[in-house]
């Protein structure tokens, strides 16, 4: 029989070592005297009773062993997949197998092969893991008539490479240059027609533009402002199919801003800017309507309130 108070004391969570080994002294004692068939009513030593024992320190140590099996091994095997995975990506970095033998050019215009082609040039024989491809994607876009352009990878040893061309928009005009730009007003030195049928901006009290293919010439410090209007209205025309009397011979941009200028120059329509196009050109058509002035003559359209018409002095034009 094991006392109350007996278990009262082995409840208790924490001892002190003296007290242990009191407790299983008189332990074996009472297994001695149990044997005899006596006995003084103390249980003898097992593993259950052993268990319980929490400040025992072979238990202790057993737990702390325990407790560090599991990081030791997760630490060990993730070494030793990190190393792995460093060592096959070594490997292949110097493999021949993943080295460019083919590029494969996607939906890229014919005037735009050739210059492609030769900025992929330094890409062929390299490994496919140890090429660059922004910088080389970066490379592609400077050439001038490149919107944008994408390289996707095909494994084991291939590129296929796509590009977007800029589009010609409006043919600029000066005293001395021919420029010809696409929407964003890039100078673009390539296009797919050799002699385009482009809408004609020119550009007159200012001498002619300095600029280069890839560059912006609506930055022009002096015209570029009235170049993004000329842009804008010229998009708004294809835009609304915008048809007038007298065929349009090209867009003019002086010091009074955008200026239509009809066939052989008969006819001149200040627009000034981009702004309020429909309700200037609403009024422009009702006046060509209903009562058209006569050969060579300005409209003022600047302001959609009045219209200006002015004929031309015999030393114009």
């Amino acid at each position: 029989m094991v006392t109350k108070q007996f278990r009262r004391g082995t409840s208790t969570r924490r001892r002190s070592r003296r007290a242990y080994y009191t407790r299983r002294r008189r332990n074996r004692l009472g297994a001695q005297g149990g044997s005899g068939g006596g006995g003084n009513g103390f249980r003898s030593s097992s593993h259950q009773f052993m268990r319980q024992v929490k400040n025992r320190p072979a238990l202790r140590r057993r737990g702390y062993l325990h407790a560090m099996i599991r990081p030791i091994v997760i630490v060990s095997v993730l070494s030793a997949l990190a190393y792995g995975t460093h060592y096959l990506y070594q490997r292949a970095l110097i493999s021949s197998a993943l080295s460019i033998q083919s590029v494969r050019l996607h939906q890229v215009p014919n005037m735009l092969i050739e210059p492609v082609r030769a900025r992929l040039k330094p890409a062929y024989g390299k490994n496919l893991l140890a090429l660059d491809l922004e910088a080389l994607r970066a490379s592609i876009e400077e050439l001038p008539a490149v919107h944008s352009a994408g390289i996707r990878i095909v494994l084991p040893d291939s590129l296929i490479v796509s590009v977007e061309a800029r589009d010609p928009k409006v043919r600029v005009v000066s005293d001395r240059n021919t420029y010809i730009i696409d929407s964003e007003g890039v100078v673009l030195d390539t296009y797919d027609r050799p002699q385009p049928t482009l809408p004609k901006i020119r550009l007159v009290d200012g001498g002619s533009l300095e600029s280069a293919p890839g560059q912006h010439l609506t930055n022009d410090p002096k015209h570029g402002r009235s170049l993004l209007s000329a842009l804008a209205i010229v998009d708004w025309m294809a835009q609304t199919n915008a048809e007038f009397p007298t065929p349009l011979d090209h867009v003019r941009i002086d010091a009074s801003g955008v200026v239509l200028v009809a066939t052989s120059g008969r006819l001149d329509i200040i627009l000034g800017d981009e702004r309020r196009m429909d309700a200037k050109m609403e009024a422009v058509r009702s006046l060509l309507h209903a009562n058209p002035p006569e050969d060579r003559s300005t409209i003022d359209a600047r302001y959609t309130d009045i219209l200006v018409v002015r004929a031309f002095e015999p030393d114009e034009g």
